[in-house]
């Protein structure tokens, strides 16, 4: 029988359909696509799910089909079905105070407004879950938020962002094998 302390959950936070793809807000279900194929995934806990390995730590992985505002609930399911500690429990997700081609890797802490992280609040505390923070940069004019993070990024930030997306695995590698402290102190800055 598995032991149930190993089991990891992911979580990226984006918006189904093709009107979000490739968006900024979508940076966390790109990110997911990194560790798997989309194909491989099946629709399960209100998500795409699928499930692979590391050294024999079983890892959930979900992408939301809820709306970035309903995450919660599909995270709910998830955790609660699988038993899975919520300090096992790692979110991946775009952030605006971040320039582009920074990551940060925390413990809890709040929102800062993220619908997404809100909502997954809303259903499970969080002064355990790992964040992973990615950064879509910020318009300088506030009014431009709503269509900043539903804008795609340009061939120049897509460069920015490659380190990131090829990195991914390893981050969450070394979250899972080596711990939470290794990892931040690994990555939380450029990712060159």
């Amino acid at each position: 029988m598995e032991d149930l302390f190993n089991h990891y959950l992911i979580i990226g936070l984006g918006n189904p359909g093709q009107k979000y793809k490739d968006t900024r807000h979508n940076i966390g279900f790109n990110l997911i696509d990194t560790l798997l194929d989309s194909d491989s995934m099946s629709i399960k806990f209100k998500s795409l799910y699928s499930k692979i390995e590391i050294n024999k730590n079983p890892i959930h992985i979900i992408k939301p089909q809820t709306f970035m505002n309903e995450s919660g609930v599909a995270v709910n399911e998830v955790s609660k079905f699988f038993k899975i500690k919520q300090e096992n429990i790692i979110v991946v997700y775009d952030d605006l105070d971040l320039p582009i081609g920074n990551l940060k890797i925390k413990v809890g802490g709040g929102s800062a407004g993220h619908n997404g992280i809100k909502s997954i609040e809303k259903y499970i505390e969080t002064n355990k879950i790992i964040k992973i923070r990615v950064g879509i940069g910020k318009p300088v004019n506030k009014g431009q938020i709503n269509s900043h993070v539903l804008s795609k990024f340009t061939q120049n930030e897509n460069i920015l962002l490659k380190p990131i997306l090829e990195k991914f695995e390893q981050i969450i590698e070394d979250i899972v094998l080596e711990g939470i402290s290794f990892a931040m102190n690994k990555f939380n800055s450029k990712i060159q």
